[in-house]
């Protein structure tokens, strides 16, 4: 079984990344290796643009590696998301 993409929006990426830093410090967050290693994910902005000029949205995806860091994740951080 394959992990799968977590999507979230900037608002709660950025609530999100306050836990992160609180829980494991600050470098866990801006080294993507660490995030990996720690916590099992790696981050990825997309953007999506739409029909308008004015319609693009921003989300941040979180991309895992393994089934049980993903769960452990979710049962840790569901607040969050």
């Amino acid at each position: 079984m394959t992990a799968k993409t977590i999507t979230l929006s900037l608002n709660n990426w950025h609530k999100l990344q306050e836990k992160i830093v609180e829980d494991h410090g600050r470098t866990t967050v801006l080294i993507s290796w660490r995030l990996r290693d720690t916590l099992g994910f790696t981050v990825r902005k997309h953007r999506e643009y739409n029909q308008g000029p004015w319609c693009d949205s921003t989300t941040i995806r979180l991309d895992f590696w393994n089934d049980a860091m993903q769960t452990i994740f979710l049962l840790k951080y569901n607040d969050y998301l």
